[in-house]
């Protein structure tokens, strides 16, 4: 029945026997969200539950259950939290933070374009976030306006890191398709050549967001998701400042640095991203407070004057905004324009035009030319400029041609013309851009430097491994240029990887004592174990093997086993009592003993006692002593 309405089957029910969904929030192509009450803990939380065309692909299903447990360890006030995560009834769900108040996306269609301070107090907000994230080894893949909360205290949070990171995992053919071609208008260029991407993918998009902050629209538009994003991989981001003239130079350069087309030219992290927006907060003028300065979330909405016809289009060529222009509203509904209607239109366009003439000649006595102060010193510069009366903007960039503490550029630049008062951005050179090799890089895994050199916008060319006493096996000895040097940014460093202890010949020991060879040994590194005692004709206690053998090279701390010898071998002497002097002289020589003679009552001829006794072990050669009677 057409006036029928379909009930939610989720709100006033009770998920995983703990969630109470209270009301619907929020409906989009992707996924439903629902305020709802955690009735364990006596909370409000917020219930996001995925889409049933995402919820029937079980392989997605199961990497989004695994990618939200993971993103619950992420704990930062500027990124929403995810409390729980679980399948309802064959629907994914998501637990997190309840969050009152709105998207950047609502700010912007109700409020236009923010001023540059309100716009980096944001920024800051959201690389906060996404440096915890990267830290943690996420990321997003999805910043946008939609995915930045802002409460009505001027809190900002970063939400849907786990869904953004699975949904960019599909094929765009696949289930997900159409919500990655929605977020083109921010997707970085390796996202959308499907190339690998890092947490630099999300400086793009950053930067993206900071230029529609200001601006009021994305760099790109166009009439299929398709050419935007041949735009992204084709052309280099404008400058901020060509749509809204009255943007510093600070946040040119930080959209511009953000954006860079190859990722290795880009600002290279979120915290880098952080300290450039803390430097641009001090360069822009002051504002408000945030909160105080949007307008509230009600139903009711008072439209601010609009400063500049570009400032406040709000781009929607990519299907993800949710904004109905104006002109929309206005237009819905209603029938095309006559000829008679079409012609009085022309009619005001020509007279407005003819108007702006009128006040160009009007008002071409009070522009004047700016002066070039490029190369000039700052305070040669400044004098010039207040010769000619123009008040100037002065910000600091690093130059590699631009001495130190003279004019790199201006804006509007020598030669245009400006009303007279208009303010000129001047920036002043801080000398070369240089970063400083760290002096900590020693004893730090491979991948540890390497994330902090990156940080710092070097890269790593390779590594050369060399022999180090006292670094252990894989780990950094040094780097090339050394630590400390003064590099400019993208310059390549080698990292100096240890390869342990240089390798020692063993010494000749063989032969050696014990203690002899023990202290050998010692004098190279090596230690020395006895593994075995044997007899033989060596002096007991003399080394007569060792493992591995003298001369084989091995590394330091190795332990050589030695075999020592006990002496020669012991040999029984036999019983010779009661025989002839001659044949027991025999026996004992035979047996390698040496024979001595006693003479008993003045006998010669039997044996009457020896010494040692028969069965004591002698060694060979050892004298053996009879006794002889009659």
């Amino acid at each position: 029945m057409s006036g029928t309405l379909t009930p939610d089957p989720f709100v006033g029910a009770i998920i995983d026997e703990r969630y109470r969904v209270e009301e619907l929030v929020a409906r989009g192509g992707m996924a439903t969200v629902y305020r709802a009450t955690d009735l364990r803990l006596s909370r409000t939380v917020a219930l996001k539950v995925l889409a049933g065309t995402l919820a029937q692909d079980s392989a997605f299903v199961d990497r989004f259950v695994h990618e939200a447990r993971a993103t619950a360890s992420l704990q930062h006030p500027n990124v929403v939290a995810v409390h729980d995560t679980g399948v309802h009834n064959g629907f994914p769900f998501i637990v997190m933070e309840f969050v009152a108040g709105r998207t950047i996306r609502e700010v912007l269609q109700q409020n236009g374009p923010l001023t540059p301070a309100h716009a980096l107090e944001i920024m800051r907000a959201v690389l906060a976030g996404l440096s915890a994230a990267h830290d943690g080894g996420f990321v997003h893949r999805d910043i946008k306006p939609e995915n930045v909360l802002i409460t009505s205290d001027g809190h900002i949070k970063v939400t849907d890191f786990g869904l953004a990171r699975v949904i960019s995992e599909q094929p765009i053919s696949q289930t997900t398709g159409g919500v990655l071609l929605g977020t083109m208008a921010y997707l970085a260029p390796e996202q959308v050549q499907q190339l690998p991407v890092d947490q630099r993918c999300d400086v793009y998009a950053a930067g993206i967001l900071l230029f529609e902050l200001v601006t009021g629209r994305v760099p790109y538009v166009g009439s299929t998701p398709l050419e935007v994003a041949y735009r992204h991989v084709n052309e280099d981001v404008p400058a901020p400042s060509t749509f809204q003239p009255d943007i510093p130079p600070a946040i040119d350069h930080l959209v511009l640095g953000a954006t860079r087309r190859n990722v290795n030219d880009r600002i290279q992290s979120a915290r880098i991203f952080a300290d450039g927006v803390a430097r641009a907060q001090v360069a822009v003028p002051a504002a408000e407070a945030l909160s105080m300065a949007l307008p509230s979330n009600s139903d009711t909405m008072v439209i601010p004057a609009v400063r500049d016809n570009t400032a406040r289009q709000t781009a929607v060529g990519t299907g993800a905004h949710r904004a109905t222009t104006t002109t929309a509203r206005r237009t819905k509904g209603r029938k095309p324009a006559d000829p008679k209607r079409r012609r009085r239109r022309l009619a005001v366009v020509l007279l407005v035009a003819l108007l702006g003439v009128g006040a160009y000649f009007v008002n071409a006595g009070n522009s004047q030319t700016v002066p070039d102060v490029v190369n000039q010193t700052a305070d040669a510069a400044q004098k010039v400029l207040t010769d000619a009366g123009i008040p100037s903007d002065v910000t600091t960039g690093f130059s590699e041609s631009v001495a130190k503490g003279s004019v790199i550029s201006t804006d509007p630049k020598a030669g245009a013309k400006i009303h007279k008062g208009s303010r000129l951005s001047v920036v002043i050179s801080a000398g070369p851009e240089r970063f400083i090799i760290p002096s900590d890089l020693a004893g730090k895994d491979v991948t540890t430097a390497t994330a902090e050199l990156k940080d710092l916008t070097l890269v790593v060319a390779g590594t050369q491994a060399v022999f180090n006493e006292k670094i252990t096996l894989g780990l950094v000895v040094t780097s090339n240029p050394l630590p400390g040097a003064k590099v400019k940014r993208g310059a390549e460093v080698t990292l100096i990887i240890s390869k342990g202890p240089k390798p020692v010949p063993v010494p000749a020991i063989v032969g050696q004592s014990t203690a002899e060879a023990t202290v050998a040994l010692k004098a190279v590194g090596l230690d020395l174990a006895v593994t075995e005692r044997i007899y033989d004709n060596s002096a007991k206690g003399t080394v007569i093997k060792s493992t591995p053998a003298p001369g084989t090279t091995v590394p330091k701390g190795t332990v050589i086993n030695v075999t020592v010898s006990n002496g020669p071998p012991l040999v029984a002497v036999p019983n010779v009592v009661g025989m002839t002097k001659s044949a027991a002289t025999q026996t004992l020589t035979d047996a390698g003993f040496k024979v001595a003679t006693q003479s008993a009552f003045g006998g010669n001829r039997y044996v009457a006692s020896q010494s040692p006794a028969a069965g004591t072990k002698l060694v060979r050669g050892a004298t053996v002593t009879i006794i002889l009677v009659l």
